[in-house]
This record gives structure tokens, sequence and C-alpha cells, in this order.
């Protein structure tokens, strides 16, 4: 084993170690991006509530709060569980050794095949961190890249992985594509319109996943 990469350290170092090139398009990604989708009357009742208290809260909330009160529901809009299919695991440590590399997260949230005991097959997802954007030292974007990486050599499937980092209001989803490593645009969960799109963008996951 050359080295033991933990948890918490920079995205240069990952990029280096694993040959991972940074892209400034991809069609795949724009795909997942454009999704469009119409909200039921209920659902749109949800989201309008979730809009107001994070405009109005979410620049104060602690990770936890976040998790219960924003994230939770937009994952709950998007309707992506499928019973032995597609699960949402929270808080799950990952682990692999790549090319004599030894990487380790605890993924804050994964979109995964279950096995029989509900716990994570094959991951395809990764959401990585709630965050608040003041006095933050973690790179959030480097944590999900490590888990990317593990998912990758999971699976072992040649098939994308798909990731997505929140600092503060904004949110940034990326696809992972061999050694091709792709960023969004900022997406501001303090504008309705933004946020509507992140449900899109989570919603669209269940058709990527169910068509591999």
């Amino acid at each position: 084993m050359n080295a033991l990469i933990k948890v918490g350290f920079d995205l240069d170092l990952i990029a280096d170690l694993f040959h991972i090139q940074r892209v400034s398009q991809s069609a795949l990604l724009q795909q997942w991006l454009s999704a469009h989708y119409e909200l039921t009357i209920d659902e749109q009742k949800i989201f309008d509530r979730v809009a107001s208290e994070v405009a109005e809260e979410g620049d104060y909330w602690n990770e936890e709060e976040l998790k219960i009160q924003a994230v939770s529901f937009l994952f709950y809009l998007a309707n992506i569980k499928v019973k032995d299919q597609i699960k949402i695991f929270y808080e799950r440590p990952l682990s692999a050794v790549i090319n004599g590399y030894q990487l380790a997260v605890i993924a804050d949230c994964m979109i995964a095949t279950p096995r029989s005991f509900s716990t994570p097959k094959h991951p395809y997802f990764f959401l990585q961190e709630f965050k608040k954007g003041k006095g933050e030292k973690k790179d959030p974007e480097a944590q999900m890249l490590a888990a990317m990486l593990i998912a990758q050599h999971m699976n072992q499937d040649q098939k994308p992985i798909y990731g997505g980092y929140l600092v503060g209001s904004a949110w940034r989803f990326t696809i992972l594509a061999g050694t091709d490593y792709c960023v969004s645009r900022r997406f501001n969960a303090d504008e309705p319109q933004d946020l509507l799109q992140v449900v899109f963008v989570l919603r669209k996951l269940k058709e990527l996943i169910l068509n591999r």
C-alpha cells in the first residue's frame, strides 16, 4: 500500500492520485440536469413550504437541521425509492483499496441498490455534505469524489457515478465517467426555481439508475 488517504484530504491530491480529469462539458451531465417534471398539487404545497423555510432560515441551520427540515423533504418530493432496487442511505461508511491507496469516507447521503438486509450493494449517487457556508474547513467536494471513486471500484461496470455537494445554499451536481469528472453550475436553494430544479435532478436519478 503506497499511502493511507483519509477523509478530508484536498481535491488536487485525489485528482493526481487517481488521474481524474476535470472536463468543462458532459453530455451525460447535461441530460441529467435538464430533467423536467410536473409536481402534483400536494407536492407543490410541500415544496412551497420547504422553499419558504430554506429562504428564511436556511443560513442558520446546522447540518442535522438542514437534513431534517430540507434535504429529506426534497428527496421525498423526488420520489426515487423503488423496493429492492433503489434506496436512500444516510451516514454509511465506505472504503476501498484502489491502485494501492486506501480511500475511506462516511457518505452523508447515498442512493444505492440495497442488499437483503438494507445495506448498500451498488452505490450510484452521493450527496456530501450538509454544511453551512460559514467557517467550514472540510471540503465536501473532495469527500464526495472519494465516495464516487469507491463506488466506481465497487460496481466494476464502467457506468457513470453521480454526485452532489452542498455548501450553504449552493448545490452543485457532478458526474464521474471513467476518469472524466464534470461539475454543474451552482443551484441556489434560496431561489425557488433553482430549488425546484434540484428536485427534478434528484427525481431523474430513478430513471438513470433503472436504465443502467
